[in-house]
């Protein structure tokens, strides 16, 4: 019989569950919340939780501000939010660096995608995106406005 059995998933989530013994060998602290390493690259406390309140608030008005970016209607979010690898000449490559990881470490944005630092200067970071304002220029760049 060519079907899949419930059976066949019981199993191989039981696995999943009781992990395998290098997994369950792993020295953990019993504690209610995550103790964060500072000094991690790949995961890191986001501080947006330690300011988040119930009520939102109040939006300002926005003044005097210029866009920093002019797309078309085929940007995706992996222009955005690339998960690729994170190039040599990057502001997240510098970020990196500077913490000590070399080249062969940098590994990709989805690998490091629980880093709001590494993310947040991964914006923008597809080689191909294409910024109106660039006159056809390729990549992850822009203009100053107002001084060019």
């Amino acid at each position: 019989m060519n079907t899949i059995k419930p059976e066949i998933f019981r199993e191989t989530y039981e696995k999943v569950s009781s992990g395998t013994e290098r997994w369950n060998q792993l020295e953990t602290k019993k504690s209610v919340h995550f103790e964060w390493n500072e000094k991690s690259t790949y995961i890191h406390d986001p501080p947006f939780f330690k300011s988040a309140d119930k009520e939102l608030p109040k939006i300002p008005r926005i003044q005097d501000a210029y866009i920093l970016a002019l797309f078309g209607d085929s940007i995706t979010t992996d222009h955005i939010s690339p998960a690729g690898n994170i190039s040599v000449n990057s502001p997240a490559a510098k970020f990196l660096k500077e913490r000590g990881i070399e080249k062969k470490d940098f590994n990709t944005y989805g690998a490091r995608r629980g880093n709001d630092l590494i993310m947040a200067r991964g914006t923008f970071a597809n080689i191909r995106i294409i910024n109106k304002m660039m006159k056809g220029e390729t990549g992850p760049k822009t203009i100053h406005v107002p001084t060019g």
